[in-house]
């Protein structure tokens, strides 16, 4: 009778066992088989790129979190890429873009030294996988655009090339992260961060202290901001209008103010302002990259509008902030109580005006 106890916990503790080992394989209690599908396409990739879960040196991009795998929220994939591949946020080499809930679920596994990547996707007929070659000397040629963007990738080039050639270059973190909220770099989300750079040094946040952020008219630094301090709109954080026109009226030097950044303190009834422009002539001088390129004829329809914007932020990532805040130019300062900050943001067609005239 003993032995048939222990025989009974024996096998009990087995059967535990390979419920355990089967739930670890099956990515937690709610394992779909596509998961599983997941699990194989990635380490497919990593074979691809012939690289190892243990090795440095690569990293994942990906918009699980945000898109959806078979109607539904698609964060457990998250577990499913650290398994397969050894990518955490924590070591820098997991980046997750916000892309819409409505996108389909995919994956870019992306090599640094050579940068070759796989791209997959999910689609109607399962996960398929394209590579890549998002080396400079091959990408920045319309036909090695153009021949890309023509596979699974489709549009989605523009968001893995210009993250992926940053992280290479060891962009910093926060601006990685402001990267996957914008979903992709450019000179703009670059020039959000030399603004915060400028800040940092010449308007720094004390005790108390808020900034709130106009962008007139509104670019893409405007989310570097709300990324790098949580000015978001919901918290009256940041604001935009429409008004080149407004802009151009200030320019000096040839340099029109993109935003308004005010730092702002209730309790001691302050605000202080700044207009803040990019020049994007100096940033030329440094990146090689002119209108002319980030203008060509026929627009978005053109290769050479997104390789000119890849290849800007691919240059900005190799510079010392230092020298990239040469691009920065205060163009007008005012001050007042706090609650010209909100007046500023509700001027409707010229915060410009309002701020120095108060």
């Amino acid at each position: 009778m003993k032995k048939k106890i222990i025989s009974a916990r024996v096998f009990l503790v087995l059967l535990l066992f390979a419920a355990s080992s089967s739930w670890a394989a099956g990515f937690g209690p709610e394992a779909t088989p596509r998961m599983n599908s997941a699990n194989s396409a990635l380490k497919a990739a990593m074979q691809t790129l012939a690289v190892t879960p243990d090795a440095p040196g690569f990293m994942v991009l990906t918009n699980a979190g945000y898109g959806q795998a078979d109607a539904g929220s698609t964060e457990a994939y998250l577990d499913v890429v650290a398994q397969a591949t050894g990518r955490t946020p924590g070591t820098r080499t997991l980046l997750l873009v916000n892309t819409p809930c409505t996108e389909p679920l995919w994956f870019t596994v992306f090599r640094k030294d050579n940068q070759r990547a796989v791209f997959i996707k999910l689609t109607p007929d399962g996960f398929k996988s394209q590579p890549l070659a998002l080396a400079p000397a091959s990408l920045f040629k319309p036909e090695g655009w153009d021949s890309a963007r023509k596979g699974l990738v489709g549009a989605r080039l523009f968001s893995v090339a210009s993250i992926s050639l940053s992280w290479a270059e060891d962009a910093p973190w926060p601006m990685l992260k402001g990267a996957e909220l914008h979903d992709h770099f450019c000179p703009g989300l670059n020039a959000g961060f030399m603004v915060k750079a400028y800040l940092d040094q010449n308007l720094p946040l004390g005790p108390g202290d808020a900034y709130v952020f106009v962008g007139a008219p509104p670019i893409c630094a405007m989310d570097a901001l709300q990324s790098a301090y949580g000015a978001t709109m919901g918290k009256h954080g940041a604001y935009s209008v429409l008004s080149a026109k407004a802009a151009d009226k200030r320019a000096k030097d040839g340099v029109a103010p993109t935003l308004i950044a005010m730092r702002v303190n209730k309790k001691k009834d302050t605000c202080e302002g700044v207009f803040i422009g990019f020049d994007w002539a100096k940033s030329e001088s440094f990146t090689g990259v002119t209108n002319a390129d980030r203008t060509p004829p026929g627009g978005k329809s053109n290769p050479l509008f997104f390789i000119s914007r890849v290849k800007m932020s691919w240059k900005l990532a190799q510079m010392d902030m230092q020298d990239k805040l040469a691009c920065i130019k205060a163009l007008g300062r005012f001050s007042g109580p706090a609650a010209l900050a909100g007046k500023v943001a509700g001027a409707g067609a010229d915060p410009y005006a309002l701020a120095l005239s108060d």
